[in-house]
């Protein structure tokens, strides 16, 4: 047996040494390998410098796994080198792993060290481990620098490629001199290798070089110089003007005293200049540093840049490529932040009660005023008054909070109780001595898995052992919590986390006491089998400029007066289709780290790609905000875990905003006016403010104001958005107001906080004190009122006639109540609820001030439980509150109540800790808390776009796993409720459900177990998304023309017509073709005029709208009668209709819902499908002559013109002989009886080659010109418009009412039609009495009709001067027929009601 034995650690040894030969050169053993092997996994021997400049290699550590025979094992480590140290990482059975740290940084040479190994039969293994700390060689260093430098958050980055450094590239470089640039290493296999961040300091032309100097240690040094960010532009396209703009106006006035408008809201200036630069030379430098200028407003050529201005400051500008300067020296008084002043502070504790606390209380010597408290105990929180306020007012109060005890605590992690003031230092920081003391074990990853649920999310298992249990689990960019837990238990438990690629770069986990475990990528999970935590392969791939064949984008040169609804597309024979990608903006607007980082952890949106197998290409879906900078609009491409990723700049195609106009500052105040005259009229008063909101471009969306009491702390907080406003969105009104009533106290009110968004998510911010941001100045909503002061606008004094100042007695807490002991956080319902009441006392209680009840955790922080009145008498007042608890919370300690916020008529505030409500009879102070795991909870889901066709959807939360239905409930009415038609679980944490129909609302879904549990109602907000192919723009030339098929029909020449011929002289003459007209004369006589009508309103829901027109005759405009007379127009896009060689309809296609996206002011576009077609329909507006472009045709568009342009995608024919129909319906009518009406229909003599339609009342008329060319399948073809009033039911011609139906009637094509008519408003010299085929009826009251104005329509779908309609879905030709009555009705309607 002992031979078998000894045979077996034979064949280990020699496989063992055999493979490990290659790796492990440079670990050998020195005494035989007896019972004893070791090997170094994945070995790093040979290191460098982490900097240039260094002689100091760091982070050497080895992993050492140690195999021994059975029987034995390992009693001791031992190594030469007092640098290095042992800790044991696992065992199992008779494997080790030992972690071999360095406590030193090693200089560059070579270290050889002995490690002993001693096993329990006494023997000693030796080993030489041989390292090397390698310098640099330069002696071929080279650089180039390889791409354009771009602009962001206030520093300019390089691109540049290094070459000849060996063995190995440093992480950064060093430099010396007074440009210190930071050197970024991002890999060898790019074409450049390192990114250079830097300020430059201009002295005078800013196109100069910049001189940088690399530092290597030994005194190595090697100049390079930088292209200047300014050098890649044109000298004309810099600015050469500036116009400054101070506010407040006078701060340069001598002796001008400024005190800041709040805490660190100075002087702002602004500073308009012509640059066609997004970024010119601008910046603010103070003993702060340099603040760069942020653009806030205008076009290219004319932006408006604003900055701040310190008590001593320098302005500096280019004009042209050299640099202005102007300084500042204001006299600005700091608007001090005051400190709590804290006195008499103590930590007690309670032990013998179910729940043992600490009670944390002080007095204050400082008054308090308005600022937010930060407090720190297992986890950082910020609390507003009330929370800790136990009694007083805000000149003189008591503080004291209770906190759960932590049972034990570490000997290796020591726990701190601080709190302060937000924003500033911790005025108390006291160290908590725990109980009881427990073990340093540190916890375990035991395995892990990742499980990809999309493109871009995967679910990431953790099976985790914790012998203190754990509390929270960190990644590089994400925490989890105990909610993450599926089963198990914290101490032996699987946690699932949804986990996107970048979010991932190691594992850290801590338990309840505080200890710390950290796994790198690359550390060891497991020594039997052998596993390290590695990413998927998937996320290690490493792109790079050549990965990309082309980056190109549905809609480019973009027209940003609207969001753009874009698609961005990769093109790549390199980038394997499984890489995880995302596209992310980072424009001026949807990464506004210049502006407002106040939510910069989640400013960034990541939009995934997705493989598309039949384009061959990956795509993005994204939205860029409307309102934005010009020019290029800078990206990025991220992939893989931490900052992987490719800027826009290194990419060939960029993504360019062509027009647009800068609104990059949120909503301010224009006016304030107070109401109220401050004092009590008889026995009520009313205070407040009424403000003048404005906001030019994107308009004001919401807002947020806090006003508190200077004596009582009395809060009172506005929320509010547009439609609590008077007046539009880009100049509104809103006030507050605060009612107040005897018996009361004289103090002033004020406004310490103010939030205003725009409809583009902009916001301005003024908060008193904190927080405080870098901008606070230049996004401050109280910018016009600066000279006025901060105090004059913000406060509003009250005086009470008849005030107590005595605090009288303390409300008495009577009973508190929870409507639990137990509470299972892990639940679909963790509702809790409260009762309370209390005996207000003899001045009693400010009934508009509600207590709140806050649920104290250990490790989760505050809920917040806003009560309301049930009841209230001068002996009792009773209150109630509920809220829901967030997932895990608190888990697994128990939850302590406290009740703030009480506060009585004469001044006082109260306030009950947890050990208060424990002396209260029948009240409880706690809660416990355990965590079930079989009740299905929705969390999230994932975006879902209101064009999704998949009806897939992701759904995200907690005990999913058994999910057997899925029902979906749609807001829109046209949509009946239905259950997911498949349900895939991954894990318990994800769903991956289909059967979601199209919709652009809110619908609720619920989830339903096999074991009879129902999930929680969610509310899944669809994003507005219409990404269709914006049209070539139309107003300028084709440069290259497109194919055509010949021969395109012209039309006939006609015979000169009208009396006298084409109108006379003056309107027109007479060609071989027909009249041809002189401007503003129009038709087959010239005798029509073009007549100017304002732009028609918009219809937002379908392609329809309505213009009522009155009459312009010259005898009766000012007539009664006249005066009354309004005209109406409707034209609708009607159907497609499918039809064979004979003309006869095979399928009929009713138009009915569309989706409404506006351009800009001028044009707007409709889309819908039917079937898989896309119908796009752009409604364009001139109000001006305009020469555009169609089908290789030249043509002009009158003023008071509409055109429509209409694609259509491939349509399935029935048959290849088929042909399609697009169906329009045109209609005028008028509210009076007695008058002439005609209709025409024929072929244009202007020589445009086209047919018009004319529908005429009395001398007004609405023209349409429908072109005999379209461009079908991106050749030009002719098209055939035909009268389909004998084929389809036409309302019953009358003077009154006209309609007509036209077809447009396409031949079959493969890919896509686009076809252009367009319609215009018209004066007749002649009345259509005048015409052969007009109808008429008398006027019965003998006088004159009046003028009727028409308007000419166009196209396909989007409406111009027109009348809604209703459009209902019709498949057969006996539908159709309801549709038309429907019409017809509609316009009988529009007669009966003149």
């Amino acid at each position: 047996m002992n031979e078998l034995s000894n045979l077996f650690v034979f064949l280990f040894l020699f496989i063992f040494l055999f493979f490990s030969s290659f790796n492990n050169a440079q670990f050998i053993p020195i005494t035989p390998e007896t019972t004893l092997s070791a090997l170094v996994i994945d070995p790093i021997y040979s290191f460098v410098p982490l900097y240039s400049n260094f002689m100091q290699c760091f982070t050497n550590k080895f992993d050492i796994l140690i195999e021994v025979s059975s029987g034995f094992s390992i009693t001791g480590t031992l190594t030469n080198d007092t640098g290095y140290y042992f800790s044991l990482k696992k065992q199992i059975d008779n494997k080790y792993l030992y972690g071999l740290n360095s406590n030193y940084a090693p200089t560059v040479g070579s270290y050889v060290q002995e490690i002993t190994f001693t096993t329990n039969d006494t023997n000693t293994h030796i080993y030489q481990l041989m390292s090397t700390c390698n310098d640099f060689k330069t002696d071929n260093l080279n650089i180039t620098s390889i791409l354009k430098p771009f602009y962001l958050g206030g520093t300019f980055y390089y691109y540049i490629s290094v070459t000849g450094i060996e063995p190995a590239f440093p992480k950064s470089i060093g430099t010396s001199g007074s440009v210190q640039p930071v050197f970024t290493y991002l890999g060898g296999s790019a074409p450049y290798n390192y990114m250079v961040q830097m300020t430059p300091d201009f002295s005078n032309n800013i196109t100069q070089d910049i001189e940088v100097t690399l530092a290597f240690n030994g005194n190595r040094f090697y100049p390079f110089k930088f292209k200047s960010y300014y050098a890649q532009f044109s000298e004309q396209d810099l600015p050469t003007i500036h116009v400054l703009d101070y506010f407040p106006p006078n701060i340069l006035s001598t002796n001008y005293n400024y005190t800041q408008f709040g805490y660190g809201c100075n002087p702002v200036l602004q500073s308009n200049m012509n640059s066609n630069i997004t970024r010119p030379f601008q910046y603010i430098t103070s003993s702060n540093g340099n603040s760069y200028m942020v653009p806030i407003k205008g076009k290219k050529g004319n932006i408006t840049y604003s900055g701040a201005i310190s008590q001593n400051s320098s302005f500096y500008s280019t004009l042209g490529i050299f640099i202005s300067s102007l300084s500042f020296t204001p006299n600005i008084k700091v608007y001090e932040a005051p400190s709590i002043g804290v006195n008499s502070f103590y930590i007690s504790s309670i032990i013998d009660i179910d729940i043992p606390l600490y009670v944390v209380g002080f007095t204050n010597t400082i008054p308090y005023q308005y600022t937010d408290y930060s407090y720190s105990y297992f986890i950082n929180f910020v609390q507003s008054w009330p929370y800790g306020f136990i009694s007083g007012n805000n000149t003189l109060y008591t503080h004291k909070v209770t906190l759960v005890q932590s049972l034990v605590g570490s000997l290796i992690v020591n726990n701190y109780y601080s709190f302060g003031i937000d924003g500033k230092p911790d005025e108390v920081s006291e160290k908590i001595i725990p109980l009881n003391y427990t073990t340093t074990i540190l916890s375990k990853l035991l395995s892990y898995q990742f499980t990809r649920i999309s493109s871009y999310k995967y679910l990431l298992t953790l099976n985790i052992e914790s012998v203190n249990g754990v509390r929270n689990i960190f990644f590089s960019q994400k925490y989890s919590f105990i909610d993450t837990l599926v089963s198990g238990s914290i101490y032996n438990g699987t946690f699932e986390v949804i986990i996107s690629p970048f979010e991932i770069g190691f594992i850290a986990i801590t338990d309840l006491v505080g200890n710390y475990m950290n796994y790198d990528l690359g550390d060891v999970i497991s020594i039997n089998p052998i596993v390290t935590l590695q990413i998927p392969m998937e996320m290690q791939y490493k792109l790079n400029m050549s990965s990309f064949n082309n980056i190109t984008f549905l809609n480019n040169d973009l027209d940003l007066v609207t969001d753009s609804y874009n698609v961005a597309y990769i093109e790549s024979d390199e980038i394997p289709q499984d890489i995880p990608m995302a596209f992310l903006l980072i424009d001026t607007i949807s990464f506004p780290i210049d502006r407002d980082i106040t939510d910069f952890a989640t400013i960034l949106y990541r939009n995934p790609f997705t493989y598309n197998n039949s384009s061959k290409k990956f795509e993005s879906k994204f939205i860029l905000p409307k309102n934005n900078m010009f020019g290029d609009i800078q990206y990025i491409i991220e992939y893989g875990p931490s900052t992987s990723a490719i800027y826009s700049n290194e990419l060939t195609n960029s993504l360019f905003a062509k027009d647009t106009e800068l609104d990059n500052q949120g909503p301010i105040f224009r006016s304030i006016e107070k109401i109220g005259n401050g004092s009590i009229i008889s026995t009520t008063g009313t205070v407040g403010w009424k403000f003048n909101i404005t906001d030019d471009l994107n308009g004001f969306e919401s807002g947020y104001i806090k006003v508190m009491g200077s004596v009582d702390s009395s809060t009172y907080e506005f929320n509010f958005t547009i439609n609590n406003v008077i007046g539009d969105k880009f100049n509104c009104q809103y006030q507050i107001k605060i009612n107040i009533s005897e018996p009361c106290i004289s103090q002033e009110y004020r406004i310490v906080r103010v939030i205003l968004f725009d409809t583009n998510k902009i916001a301005s911010r003024f908060n008193q004190y904190f927080p405080t941001l870098p901008t606070s100045s230049i996004i401050n909503p109280f910018i016009n009122f600066l000279d006025v002061g901060v105090d004059e606008i913000t406060v509003l004094p009250f005086t009470c006639p008849t005030p107590l100042s005595t605090p009288g007695s303390k409300p008495i807490l009577l009973s508190f109540k929870s409507s639990t002991t137990t509470i299972d956080v892990g639940a679909t319902n963790r509702t809790i609820s409260f009762d309370f009441s209390i005996d207000p006392g003899v001045n009693g209680i400010k009934q508009d001030q509600l207590p709140i009840v806050y649920i104290n955790s250990l490790f989760s922080g505050l809920v917040k439980c806003i009560s309301t009145i049930i009841s209230y008498n001068t002996n009792n007042v009773v209150y109630k509150c509920s809220t829901e608890l967030p997932l895990g919370f608190g888990y697994p300690n128990a939850l302590t109540f406290s009740l703030y916020g009480i506060v009585n008529n004469v001044g006082f505030f109260y306030g009950f800790s947890a050990d208060d409500i424990l002396n209260i009879t029948n009240s409880n102070y706690y809660t416990n808390t355990t965590l079930s795991f079989g009740q299905p909870v929705i969390q999230s889901t994932n975006p879902y776009y209101s064009d999704d066709n998949s009806g897939e959807l992701i759904i995200f939360g907690r005990g999913l796993k058994s999910i057997s239905r899925i029902d979906f409930v749609y807001n829109d009415s046209t949509l009946s409720p239905n259950s997911a038609t498949s349900i895939n679980s991954y894990g318990s944490s994800v769903i991956k459900a289909t059967g979601v129909k199209k919709t652009g609302k809110p619908f609720i879904i619920k989830a339903f177990t096999s074991s009879s549990f129902t999930s929680n109602e969610f509310t899944v907000k669809p994003i507005y998304y219409n990404a269709t192919k914006t049209p070539t723009p139309t107003s300028t030339p084709t440069l290259t023309p497109i194919p055509t098929v010949t021969p395109i029909p012209t039309n006939a020449p006609q015979k000169c017509q009208g009396n006298p011929e084409c109108g006379g002289k003056n309107q027109g003459y007479c060609s071989s073709a027909g009249c041809i007209c002189y401007a503003p004369w129009i038709g087959l006589t010239c005798t029509s005029q073009i007549i100017i009508v304002p732009q028609p309103t918009i219809n937002t829901t379908n392609p329809q709208t309505e213009i009522p027109t009155t009459p312009t005759d010259n005898n009766q405009t000012s007539s009664e009668e006249s005066q009354k007379m309004i005209f109406k127009s409707l034209i609708s896009l009607v159907s497609l209709r499918e039809l064979n060689f004979n003309n006869e309809e095979v399928k009929n296609h009713i138009f009915d819902q569309w989706i409404y996206t506006p351009i800009n002011q001028f044009k707007n576009q409709y889309f819908t499908t039917i079937s898989s077609t896309n119908i796009t329909v752009t409604l364009e507006w001139f109000n001006q002559t305009t020469s555009i472009e169609f089908a290789n045709q030249n043509l002009t568009m009158n003023p008071s013109t509409i055109k429509y342009t209409i694609e259509i995608t491939n349509y399935p024919f029935v048959n290849k002989l088929n042909q399609l129909q697009l169906v329009m319906s045109a209609s005028l009518t008028l509210n009076s009886n007695d008058i002439c009406s005609s209709n025409q229909f024929g072929n244009t003599s202007t020589g445009d080659d086209s047919n018009y339609l004319k529908i005429q009342i009395e001398n007004h008329s609405l023209y349409g010109r429908f072109i005999k060319r379209a461009i079908i399948d991106n050749i030009v073809k002719s098209v055939n418009n035909v009268l389909l009033d004998s084929s389809l039911n036409v309302i019953d011609s009358s003077s009154s009412s006209l309609q007509s139906f036209i077809g447009i009637t396409i031949p079959y094509y493969t890919k896509s039609i686009i076809v252009d008519p367009d319609f215009s408003v018209l004066i007749d010299s002649k009345s259509a009495s005048d015409n052969d085929d007009s109808v008429c009826t008398k006027n019965k009251s003998g006088l004159t009709t009046s003028q009727l104005a028409g308007i000419i329509i166009g196209s396909v779908g989007f409406a111009a001067v027109i009348i809604i309609t209703s459009v209902y879905f019709i498949v057969h030709r006996r539908n159709q027929k309801r549709f038309v009555a429907s019409v017809n009705k509609k316009m009988n309607e529009m007669n009966n009601n003149k």
